[in-house]
């Protein structure tokens, strides 16, 4: 009887053993489990952002903005150094020491000769007045670039935001392609085990289901892509992937610009103006240029302790005016490179009132087109597409159209969808574009005085 007793507890405590240990497995496993389901902390929640939250927060955030705003301080402390007058010298100086006399000893003199000297240069033919406004239009100029990277950041900022929705519903589409595919997939299946499918058809609709997938595949590494794109803009990237557009796309309505607009901007747009500043700026050197010819003018102020014994020194005081000759160099090279200097800017300034133009009637002629393409497939091929495809997916429930042509009926709805949404981003993209083209919003700083 007690080894039946003993028996008995070494059975019960090997069950309660058991039954801890499966206890301990499960609730790990079930950890597992939740901490697999549940997001990350970088991908807990999405953040929507519209058009316009975009733009202001690239506005305040957006790296290039901020490189832009250095250069301004930095363009803005040349000035102070433009402006600033030669510096003075002083020199001290002692002759004819008497080096066998003792230092140390209390009352020792050393019959020495010592001056006090100060040197100042005059500058002559208005070289700082010239310095001034060389350093104040290139202040001017790197003020414009500022501005012109704003009007470049928002373009860019549309624009990846135009991508990001595109690839949003890119996802969004080819999901639900690719759900249709797997449910005619089901259908084939049913029809192949009737016996009135054959096998090389259910093959091409399990190939099709696959292609389904694989573009989901391809439409989220795109939708990743254009997240991180966004984000960088942002400066943002630690979220990147979170964010998601909010809002539809803008209006459709499109105003081409007139004459007047267009000659205005190629005027005024700040990339323009800048080149113009900069054109100011080279004018100013080259005048600075030739006023290196003008001798400046170095007056000296001298005080000198010449000792003629050890208890009577006398004293003196020298004046002194120099000016440079210029036997070896008349600044002939200087000018010259200055002159080219200011030939280049011109041809510079040129170039871009050029390039604006072509830019302008390109951008108008590609919103045109854009414009002209979306209705088409919206108004024109997508309906069309859907109706043969509703009607291939009916004849072919009931026999009447074999697989292929009823994948043939699908894909061109599939290519219509597809057409039909990039040519919306294509056309939102076309017209930010142009208005990015037009824009001449300048600073604050550069309007001028009313």
């Amino acid at each position: 009887m007690p080894g039946f007793v003993r028996q008995t507890q070494v059975e019960a405590v090997y069950i309660y053993r058991m039954w801890k240990s499966t206890v301990i497995r499960c609730s790990v496993l079930f950890i597992l489990a939740l901490w697999a389901v549940l997001p990350s902390n970088s991908q807990a929640y999405d953040i929507t952002v519209s058009l316009e939250e975009a733009e202001r927060l690239a506005l305040t955030r957006n790296r290039n903005l901020r490189f832009a705003q250095r250069n301004i301080e930095a363009a803005a402390a040349e000035t102070l150094n433009a402006a600033a007058f030669p510096n003075p010298t002083l020199a001290i100086s002692g002759d004819h020491l008497n080096l066998k006399s003792n230092p140390t000893a209390f009352g020792s003199r050393t019959p020495t000769e010592s001056q006090i000297r100060i040197d100042q240069t005059f500058e002559r033919g208005d070289k700082r007045a010239l310095r001034m406004a060389q350093a104040g239009s290139e202040l001017t100029a790197t003020r414009l670039d500022f501005d012109d990277t704003l009007r470049q950041t928002r373009l860019n900022v549309r624009n990846a935001w135009f991508e990001l929705k595109l690839a949003e519903h890119n996802v969004d589409l080819n999901s639900i392609i690719a759900s249709q595919a797997e449910g005619i997939l089901e259908l084939a299946r049913r029809r192949y085990q009737a016996g009135d499918l054959s096998g090389a058809d259910l093959g091409r609709f399990e190939a099709d289901a696959a292609r389904a997938q694989a573009g989901v595949r391809t439409a989220e590494s795109t939708l990743t892509r254009a997240r991180t794109a966004l984000g960088i803009l942002l400066a943002d990237e630690n979220h990147a992937l979170q964010l998601v557009t909010q809002g539809d796309w803008p209006e459709e309505k499109i105003k081409l610009p007139d004459t007047a607009t267009i000659t205005t901007a190629i005027s005024q747009r700040p990339d323009t103006l800048a080149a113009t500043a900069r054109v100011e700026a080279a004018r100013h050197h080259v005048g600075l240029a030739q006023a290196r010819r003008t001798r400046d003018v170095t007056v000296s102020l001298q005080y000198e302790r010449q000792p003629a014994d050890i208890t009577q020194p006398r004293n003196s005081l020298g004046f002194e005016v120099s000016i440079p000759l210029f036997l070896g160099n008349n600044f002939e090279g200087d000018i010259r490179r200055a002159h080219a200097e200011m030939a280049l800017a011109e041809d510079q300034l040129e170039a871009i009132r050029a390039r604006t133009q072509a830019e302008i009637n390109q951008l108008v002629d590609e919103l045109q087109r854009a414009s002209d393409r979306w209705h088409a497939l919206q108004e024109q091929a997508l309906p069309a597409a859907r109706r043969t495809a509703s009607a291939a997916e009916l004849a072919f429930s009931k026999g009447a159209i074999s697989a292929l042509e009823f994948l043939d009926a699908q894909r061109i709805l599939r290519a219509a969808e597809l057409d039909t949404l990039q040519a919306r981003s294509d056309l939102a993209q076309a017209h930010a574009a142009l208005d990015a083209a037009l824009e001449i919003t300048i600073s604050k700083e550069q309007e001028p005085a009313s």
